[in-house]
């Protein structure tokens, strides 16, 4: 009797572990959050960015050329009460040597007010998909 409660036990600790062991955050690959060289003029890529951020449902925010700055939101407005929900998108373009090299940064976004927007960090299980579909989409810009 007690060698059988000796091994429920001895099971119930491995199975503890064994589930611990899978419920923890699989590392991501940083190439989904960081930022891309391309091998192409600063101004050619630059407008490329641009015009990816004015696809998005918000458009471009702002844009500064000289500084290396495109900001858009991508979200939507919640009739009658002015919240509006979503991300902000900052990415800086920058020149290294001969090639370009593109940073976005993301940030969730929440206000209930035009003028009472937070910015909040973005969690690691959402960073691909967004970082993916930003590259992607920039990358058929800049194939003309």
């Amino acid at each position: 009797m007690r060698r059988t409660g000796l091994l429920i036990r001895c099971v119930m600790i491995v199975a503890l572990f064994s589930t611990m062991s899978c419920a923890q955050l699989i590392p991501q690959d940083p190439k989904y959050y960081s930022s891309r060289l391309y091998d192409l003029p600063y101004e050619r890529v630059f407008n490329a960015v641009h015009a990816r951020m004015a696809e998005y449902p918000m458009g471009v925010r702002e844009a500064d050329q000289t500084k290396g700055i495109v900001k858009s939101r991508i979200g939507r407005t919640t009739p009658g009460i002015d919240a509006t929900g979503g991300y902000q998108v900052t990415v800086a373009v920058s020149q290294v040597g001969n090639r370009t090299r593109v940073t976005p940064d993301w940030k969730k976004t929440a206000s209930s007010a035009p003028t009472n927007t937070h910015l909040l960090p973005v969690s690691i299980d959402e960073r691909p998909l967004l970082y993916t579909e930003f590259f992607d989409e920039l990358d058929k810009h800049l194939q003309y």
